[in-house]
């Protein structure tokens, strides 16, 4: 790619999707895919204040640059600004070729508008397309009850049902999808991949460079018809549990197998060994647990979920911690 010509505008996507819907596994097969081709620039929002994904992303080994704005929402009014002051420096100093935000579960994007019109960006960036990932297993149970996921629909132009393999049949999500987004592309996938995306043709990389005064117009909240744009934060808290000590490994699967009914999400890295290192992903009781090496971080596990008592879940886990543990 020409890094030379800096005045032309770059392609920003935002990604979506409820919590433990998949879009670390999309970045994940889009570095891969594209990494070698097209300088990135990934965005994670996390509403904890965590670093897990992060790791995730960087294991990778190929090349990308990384903004983390954990905390909240960047669409919510309390990080909105500090979002904008941080993203223009970070674009003049990597010049990637396409930009991609992964927003948290949790947000409500429709002041997407606010992030393109801003002075500083407007002339930097332009919305080259909204994707927006599902949970086929949990479709039905988050569409019911979290507004913000219909949102999320709303304003995407390609939906991706993801995690097809774990259902039998996607004709009542396609309903859905399209009661609520006529308009939007439908697209049936497993762990994330995006190969029938097309990104190269999308954005137009090979054949065309995007003029300053060419950008998509940023979605009107107008369009959102239903739910109230100033709507309070769902009813659901963070906890984040680090620690330099190794934990029992049964001991720690059993509180998972406890726990994770009650919660939306649960994911992070807890440590049993020098060597080996447990990696939890849990949505809802989907859980998953594999045993990596390589990992030389902190334990460290994100919990979301409705009234979560962040002490006492930190001092339930902590108290599985090896008797005969040594700090790290």
């Amino acid at each position: 790619m020409d890094q030379g010509n800096h005045l032309k505008k770059i392609p920003f996507i935002l990604v979506t999707g409820f919590l433990g819907s998949g879009k670390t596994s999309l970045l994940l097969d889009f570095v891969r895919k594209y990494s070698d081709r097209m300088r990135i620039a990934l965005i994670q929002n996390e509403f904890a204040p965590g670093h897990v994904d992060g790791f995730t992303l960087k294991q990778t080994g190929k090349p990308f640059e990384l903004l983390e704005i954990n905390n909240g929402s960047v669409f919510c009014a309390c990080l909105l600004g500090d979002f904008i002051s941080r993203l223009e420096p970070f674009i003049d100093q990597h010049h990637p070729d396409v930009i991609l935000l992964e927003a948290t579960g949790l947000a409500d994007p429709v002041s997407l508008g606010q992030v393109l019109q801003a002075p500083g960006l407007s002339d930097k960036i332009y919305l080259a397309g909204s994707w927006c990932l599902l949970d086929a297993l949990n479709f039905q149970r988050v569409i019911q009850s979290i507004s913000r996921a219909r949102h999320q629909i709303r304003i995407a132009d390609v939906v991706l049902i993801n995690k097809i393999d774990l259902i039998h049949g996607t004709s009542e999500i396609r309903a859905k999808i399209l009661e609520i987004n006529p308009f939007a592309k439908i697209i049936e996938t497993t762990f994330g991949n995006i190969d029938e995306l097309h990104l190269l043709d999308l954005l137009n990389f090979a054949s065309k460079k995007c003029h300053p005064d060419e950008r998509r117009d940023p979605v009107p909240n107008h369009e959102i018809p239903d739910g109230n744009i100033s709507e309070p934060r769902p009813n659901l808290s963070s906890c984040v549990v680090r620690s330099t000590r190794y934990f029992d490994e049964g001991l720690v699967r059993d509180f998972i197998l406890q726990h994770s009914q009650y919660l939306h999400r649960l994911k992070g890295y807890i440590r049993i060994d020098e060597s080996n290192t447990m990696a939890i992903q849990t949505v809802f009781t989907q859980i998953s647990i594999t045993i990596v090496s390589g990992y030389e971080g902190p334990c460290e596990i994100i919990a979301i979920g409705p009234n979560l008592d962040n002490r006492e879940f930190s001092k339930q886990l902590l108290s599985l911690k090896k008797n005969e543990n040594k700090t790290h």
